[in-house]
């Protein structure tokens, strides 16, 4: 939609007033004329009142287009103005009004060299016809009158309109400049508001994994092996189906808890808060691990001592998604646990054996790193808070796969 077309009356009206001021000196004008007021004499060639009235008329519509064209209209009101003064002696300003408003609108809409030779150029031509108009006129003015009418019609007329522009437009970039702040402030502020619940999300959904596929991966091994075991072993199929539910329960109410961190309508998860995960526990992961069938194997070596809660909670997750890759991708190789405590370090370490072919569903990766990855993302994500190191890849001499985290000097406290 052209912009024009949404103005109100009130901004018509006030991009006019200039254009009906000037036209109201020259009705004025007329009027004193037609009243028998002594009018200036004028030079050679009487001039009707009338036609100085039409030229200053000239000016109030030249004026309607000065924010489109100010180039053009400064040039048609700075000429009537110029024969105005050029057939009055001098005398006469009726045109100044005019010219100041023409030479304002300039100075603010057009770049700094136009409008710099466009405004030297009119106040040239208004002191040169000026003064000759004095200097030549009936009267023939003193040179120093002379001198100081030019100079004060090129202040007036054009050195004041472009300073006070100049004025309006550096509070202009000013305002600019603030907003344009204000933006950037509030960008920032979303930006960091995203991040955030970005974050939060990250953090969500490792926690979601860690619980889900620990547990489910083991109800998936577990309901295998009471599959295997109807037929030969229906008494132990029947505790294995016994374990699978206890899982299924264990991971409903995990996963209860989590999501009802994110509910408003649940405060305290249920009225009960959810346990942070601890070094303590990896034996009871591993144990857990043990009764669906896995080998597992734990060994600990020095002195424990307390962790801060991220750190912990990261070495214990770090076991469990290990355990459950372990589990899903090497379902009866051997795997140890194994924890070392040194005077500057704590070393977690998960290692599998190679899978038992023979129980290796057909299809099925034997390689921890395939699919999502999301587990391998959590724990370098979870290591990365606490400023740990992780390092996970395959046992190039024994097969199976390697998990290692490092905990160094006051790492977990500080966390």
């Amino acid at each position: 939609m052209d912009p024009q077309a949404r103005r109100t009356p009130a901004s018509r009206l006030r991009s006019a007033f200039p254009s009906l001021l000037v036209a109201a000196v020259a009705l004025g004008y007329v009027a004193l004329d037609l009243g028998g007021e002594q009018i200036p004499a004028t030079v050679p060639g009487d001039v009707p009142p009338l036609v100085h009235a039409a030229l200053v008329l000239v000016q109030s519509i030249a004026l309607l287009a000065r924010r489109h064209r100010p180039l053009v209209v400064l040039a048609v009101v700075v000429a009537a103005d110029l024969v105005v003064l050029a057939t009055t002696a001098g005398e006469l300003g009726i045109g100044a009004l005019g010219v100041i408003v023409a030479a304002y609108t300039l100075a603010r809409r057009v770049d700094r060299t136009a409008r710099l030779v466009a405004l030297v150029a009119a106040a040239a031509a208004t002191a040169l016809v000026g003064a000759a108009a004095m200097v030549v006129g009936p009267v023939g003015s003193p040179a120093g009158v002379v001198l100081a009418t030019a100079a004060a019609r090129v202040v007036v007329l054009y050195l004041l309109p472009a300073v006070v522009a100049e004025q309006v437009r550096g509070r202009e970039r000013l305002r600019e400049a603030l907003d344009a702040q204000e933006r950037s402030v509030e960008r920032e502020r979303r930006e960091d508001a995203d991040r955030a619940v970005r974050s939060e999300r990250a953090a969500l959904a490792r926690e979601l994994h860690d619980i889900a596929g620990h547990h489910l991966s083991g109800i998936i091994v577990g309901a295998q092996a009471a599959t295997a075991l109807v037929a030969s072993d229906p008494e132990r199929a029947r505790e294995m189906l016994r374990t699978v539910q206890d899982d299924a329960r264990i991971t409903l109410g995990d996963l209860r808890r989590t999501v009802g961190l994110l509910r408003d309508d649940e405060p305290e998860a249920s009225g009960r808060p959810v346990a942070v995960p601890t070094m303590a526990g990896i034996e009871g992961l591993a144990e857990a691990a043990r009764e669906r069938g896995q080998d597992v194997t734990t060994i600990v070596e020095g002195e424990p001592r307390s962790l801060g809660p991220l750190a912990e909670a990261t070495a214990y997750r770090m076991v469990q998604e290990s355990l459950a890759n372990a589990a899903r991708h090497a379902p009866g190789a051997p795997c140890r646990v194994a924890v070392t405590w040194t005077d500057d370090q704590v070393e977690v370490s998960v290692r599998n054996e190679a899978a038992d072919p023979a129980l290796v569903a057909p299809g099925a990766s034997t390689s921890t790193s395939t699919g999502t990855g999301y587990g391998l993302a959590g724990m370098a994500e979870r290591a990365e808070l606490v400023g740990a190191r992780l390092t996970t890849g395959p046992d190039r001499h024994h097969g199976g796969w390697t998990n290692r985290l490092v905990l160094v000097g006051d790492t977990g406290r500080a966390s």
